[in-house]
């Protein structure tokens, strides 16, 4: 009996969400194992089976991979799945969050569709692959990740093993469609730096709102000038987005500091250590007191080509399964696959739609879930 199936899939993935493992985004960590060690404990037990070999990987204290291989012990480029076991937060509505419920089809909880969907999916795929005792062209890997939310530490760690990759499928809610580019990230801080005085008196002072304000405004044209120049027929343009301010020490006194973090989206084949520099050149240019921050995030852009013979095949797997209005496109959010595409291509595959990552009451309809369990087994035996 196919182990593709709703009752197993709805069973696996409430399983899942019913496992708190939510990223730490930054604070500080005091826990005795990794965020992810429940969701690894329960995959293990999940792949207890002949031929099958799982180990952890350490990525740090508050973070772990699980990598699972089948057949154990074989030669040549693995296939690789790849799917991660951390959620955000969700501090918002604790008190359901991590009690998965059912209406219907739609399966609600935190990392429904973000990301234990996919990894639930990926799970039946393989179980049900070994069990049928069939041996795939290719040696498959299963990499249940940690800390993609955050850092992407854990597909980092995973990199540096020597281990070859023929070509890469990474869960996250896509609906069923292959994602073959994104964007990659910058992320810093801009202080624009004032000097205070008295509010009665402000002339005595610099205002480093103001100085901040400035810098906002050419950030935005600097955007404008990047969407000109930059573009992708898969992909928005590059995007420029302050996403937190920080500034002033109390009501009566001129700020004498305005703190910026900004997140920078860039296309495929923009440089991304030039584009920082513009960036800060546009920036020293105002004739404010500025400094930044070393970089507190930088993941590279996925650039698979969409013509890529392994693109072609997943897309017509996809269309059997879910339909031949599927295509192939471009998202403007990052993810774990960019840190293989350079290696072999890659290609972001998942169920659930990301409009629900990350939300008040995540969910995800069942029937997607298995779909797309169907889709990585054909893909698991087709081989790349």
């Amino acid at each position: 009996m196919t182990r593709i199936n709703n009752n197993d899939a709805a069973q696996m993935l409430s399983d899942l969400i019913a496992i708190p493992s939510a990223n730490p985004m930054g604070r500080p960590f005091d826990g005795d194992a990794p965020v992810e060690r429940g969701v690894t404990e329960y995959m293990e037990r999940l792949f207890v089976l002949p031929n099958v070999h799982c180990e952890r990987q350490a990525v740090s204290a508050a973070h772990e991979n699980l990598i699972v291989r089948y057949p154990a012990g074989a030669d040549g480029p693995r296939l690789l799945f790849e799917s991660h076991m951390d959620v955000v937060p969700a501090d918002e509505w604790a008190d359901r969050a991590f009690v998965p419920w059912r209406e219907g089809d739609l399966i609600y909880g935190r990392g429904a569709c973000d990301d234990k969907g996919s990894l639930a999916a990926m799970a039946l795929a393989l179980l049900d692959l070994i069990e049928s005792g069939e041996q795939p062209p290719r040696p498959v890997m299963l990499v249940c990740a940690g800390d993609e939310e955050y850092a992407q530490t854990g597909i980092k760690a995973f990199r540096e093993l020597p281990i070859a990759v023929a070509a890469g499928v990474f869960g996250e809610p896509t609906g069923m469609a292959p994602v073959v580019q994104h964007k990659g990230t910058l992320r810093w801080d801009i202080t624009v730096h004032g000097k205070s005085a008295h509010t009665s008196r402000p002339e005595l002072g610099v205002n480093a709102i103001h100085g901040a304000m400035d810098v906002i405004a050419a950030l935005r044209r600097h955007q404008d000038a990047l969407q000109a120049r930059h573009t992708n027929p898969l992909l928005t343009g590059p995007m420029l987005t302050v996403s937190m301010i920080r500034g002033g020490r109390t009501r009566n006194a001129v700020p004498d500091e305005c703190t910026l973090s900004l997140d920078f989206r860039l296309l495929p084949g923009m440089d991304m250590e030039a584009a920082r520099a513009d960036v800060v050149g546009l920036v020293g240019g105002l004739g404010w007191e500025v400094s930044h921050s070393e970089l507190q995030l930088r993941t590279p852009p996925l650039s698979t080509s969409p013509d890529d013979p392994f693109c072609a095949q997943v897309l017509g797997i996809c269309r059997r399964h879910a339909g031949e209005g599927i295509e192939i496109r471009g998202e403007p959010y990052g993810t774990d696959a960019s840190w293989i595409a350079d290696r072999a291509p890659a290609v972001v595959l998942g169920p659930g739609d990301i409009r629900s990552a990350h939300a008040v009451d995540e969910q995800i309809d069942v029937n997607e879930v298995v779909t797309c369990a169907s889709i990585y087994r054909r893909i698991m035996a087709s081989g790349p």
